[in-house]
């Protein structure tokens, strides 16, 4: 009996040697599940390590165009015009010639974009006008300066043309009214005084010759008159005498100045420091 034990237990001891296998040694399936699992990862490194090895080793072209520089929002510049105007409108002239002459601005401007090819473009210019008219007898000379405020919308037409419109705001900031003649009759009989404030419009065209250079024309007309309380020489009654004298105070002028409004014609010049 204990032989018959004796050789079950080594036949048992036999077989399980004989079909058992080392720790260390693989398994049959093993690789073929791991190499199932790490395949897509495998072939995502293999696909993205060239892409960024080849990314880092790019070189970068140095002859590649650089983008160009974005124009400043906001410009600020200097302006100078030459101006040729006169006076228009005017009730009775008495077969005189409307006063006309010529004149000159400079000042400061800005620009604010407002949309895609709008911008607001403000100024602000200090004027001179020189004006005149008369007969045979006379010449009337008007030396006038200004202070003008003007607000203008700009719409591009094309990259270098452009139309603008804006309002103006113009104090009189001084006003000289002589009279040139031979035997000095008519020294006593005048005091013009010219309406404080003006209002009017522009309307122009421009062109940009450069990116900070452009040059325009424009043309203004005043809506108010100009001299407004001026009466003229034979409108004047006993009320506005004293004695055989015109009160001090009164203002008259020997030529019917009634109706009278601005013109001008301006030339002008615009360098933008940014």
């Amino acid at each position: 009996m204990k032989k018959f034990a004796a050789g079950i237990l080594t036949a048992l001891c036999a077989t399980a040697i004989a079909t058992a296998q080392p720790i260390d040694q693989p398994i049959e399936n093993a690789p073929q599940a791991v190499s199932t699992q790490a395949a897509p990862a495998q072939v995502a490194q293999q696909a993205v390590a060239p892409e960024a090895q080849n990314n880092e080793a790019m070189p970068i072209d140095e002859q590649q165009a650089a983008p160009a520089p974005k124009k400043n929002a906001i410009g600020f510049g200097a302006r100078a015009s030459f101006i040729y105007g006169n006076f228009w409108g005017f009730k009775d002239m008495d077969d005189l010639d409307a006063p006309s002459g010529f004149g000159a601005d400079f000042g400061v401007a800005a620009h604010f974009p407002i949309t895609n090819g709008l911008t607001f473009t403000p100024e602000i210019a200090f004027r001179l006008f020189y004006l005149d008219h008369g007969d045979d007898d006379y010449t009337r000379n008007f030396d006038m300066t200004f202070l003008d405020f003007a607000f203008y919308v700009r719409g591009a037409i094309t990259k270098t043309f452009y139309l603008e419109v804006g309002p103006q705001l113009s104090i009189n900031t001084s006003g000289d009214y002589t009279i040139e003649n031979q035997s000095g009759a008519y020294d006593n009989f005048e005091n013009i005084e010219q309406t404080p404030v003006e209002f009017g419009i522009n309307i122009g065209l421009g062109y940009n010759v450069l990116d900070n250079l452009s040059v325009g024309f424009r043309w203004y007309m005043g809506f108010n008159e100009v001299f407004p309380d001026v009466k003229y020489l034979d409108e004047l009654g006993p009320e506005d005498y004293d004695g055989s004298k015109i009160k001090h105070g009164v203002k008259c002028s020997i030529s019917n100045l009634k109706g009278a409004h601005t013109m001008m014609f301006k030339l002008g010049i615009t360098y933008w420091f940014i």
